[in-house]
């Protein structure tokens, strides 16, 4: 792996579940030590694998669990398995709110369902909650219907809010595969086909520009020992953001002004503590080639260092 090159999603979606072996993920975090397109790609999968977190379980459609349950109660009554009583599926539904209904109401108070002129003459396109649907037959929504009286386009409401989680978690996922195609094939130098056609990559807005270094927050407690160690051991698979939006003001000045008096680049900021003290570990390179890392401990708040500055190994 050279820096030409860069890993797929499966790689680092693999590491950030600690999947890989331990020579295989040791390979893959010096790559991320130098590649900043991978490390955005893997604090992408981090950022989906927040929004599947938050996403809701959906539940199970009133009109699957009655089938299971109509399907147990057959198995039930042929000696094959011994269940209770069925739930009264007409007291569950009892409180469930009528469809809305468009339409106008006749002299009897019936309700004659609106049609388009067009429509109406060929007998097709009724996609609404009409009279013959709901208020003809008494049923309440999720009822079973007889073969042939469902209107082929007909949707419930509740199947289609069962499935709105599920379509959210799939957009998500199709944004960061795309993402990972197009940095593919910028990454391999070859020109795309006439025919294909790449998704334009999200820039960072005027106002708030991307930073030029990774924030991280591993909430990790760090001891002067930490810092002896190979950094790319706490630093390397930590999913960070570079999005300015998300930083706080006073971490992003306190960061500059390091930088001013070491006069090197940070390249990664863990907001942390150290020794129970809360802390910004602020790495910069001295030594790219030879991965030399100088380590400031600042404080947040007086952006002072909280121990002399030190000088560590990446690997």
């Amino acid at each position: 792996m050279t820096g030409d090159t860069h890993y797929d999603l499966e790689i680092l979606a693999e590491l950030a579940e600690g999947l890989l072996d331990a020579a295989t993920a040791e390979q893959v975090r010096e790559h991320l030590a130098v590649c900043d397109p991978c490390g955005e790609l893997l604090a992408d999968l981090a950022a989906v694998r927040e929004v599947l977190a938050a996403t809701p379980t959906p539940a199970m459609p009133m009109g699957v669990a009655m089938r299971i349950d109509q399907a147990l109660a057959r198995e039930a009554a042929g000696g094959g398995l011994d269940l209770l009583d069925g739930p009264d599926w007409e007291e569950l539904t009892r409180q469930t709110p009528e469809p809305v209904r468009l339409g106008t109401a006749a002299d009897d108070g019936d309700l004659v369902p609106a049609y388009s002129s067009g429509r109406a003459a060929s007998g097709h396109g009724y996609s609404g909650h009409g009279a013959s649907g709901h208020s003809g037959s008494g049923r309440r929504p999720g009822a079973r219907r007889p073969a042939g009286q469902r209107p082929p386009a007909q949707r419930s409401p509740g199947r289609r809010r069962w499935g709105m989680p599920l379509v959210a978690a799939a957009a998500a996922a199709v944004v960061v595969g795309a993402a990972g195609l197009s940095t593919g094939l910028l990454a391999d130098g070859s020109d795309p086909s006439p025919g294909r056609s790449l998704l334009a990559q999200p820039q960072p807005s005027a106002s708030q520009p991307a930073l030029s270094y990774m924030v991280t927050d591993t909430d990790y407690n760090w001891s002067s020992q930490d810092l002896k160690q190979p950094l790319s051991t706490f630093l390397g698979a930590a999913p960070g953001s570079k999005d300015a939006g998300g930083v706080d003001p006073k971490v992003s000045a306190c960061v500059e002004r390091v930088a001013a008096r070491s006069k090197l680049r940070p390249f990664t900021v863990d907001q942390s503590e150290f020794n129970g003290q809360e802390a910004l570990i602020i790495a910069s390179w001295k030594d790219k080639t030879a991965l030399r890392v100088r380590v400031d401990v600042v404080d947040p708040f007086k952006c002072k260092n909280i121990v002399k500055p030190t000088l560590g190994n990446w690997k």
